[in-house]
């Protein structure tokens, strides 16, 4: 059973969500570097991200949670992208930070 990842922007709020095969929200995760750089760069352990978000009622669709930025198989493949979303939520998250989403993050 294939998933795949999407993420929405609905307005300062960021999401990314992870679907099932019938497109149902499986997990809806706040929206931060270090998982929008898994998001964009791997997805690697998407069955095992957890959100932090209750998915009841509508939003048990991916529509209520926002205009959809990118939306990516399980397998890295882009499925869906809305370019100027994109590249608007690179620079909010990433290069007005002074790094790219595919910048290393320094081991602690």
């Amino acid at each position: 059973m294939p998933l795949t990842a999407e993420w929405r922007s609905f307005g300062e709020f960021d999401v990314v969500l992870v679907l099932d095969e019938s497109g149902a929200v499986r997990e809806a995760i706040t929206a931060e570097p270090a998982i929008l750089r898994e998001f964009l760069t791997g997805m690697d352990g998407l069955r095992s991200w957890r959100g932090d978000h209750a998915i009841e009622g509508e939003r048990r669709g991916p529509e209520p949670w926002g205009a959809l930025v990118m939306a990516r198989a399980e397998s890295g493949e882009i499925i869906e992208m809305d370019p100027e979303r994109f590249w608007a939520g690179i620079h909010i998250w990433f290069r007005s930070r002074g790094v790219d989403y595919d910048t290393p993050i320094p081991s602690a």
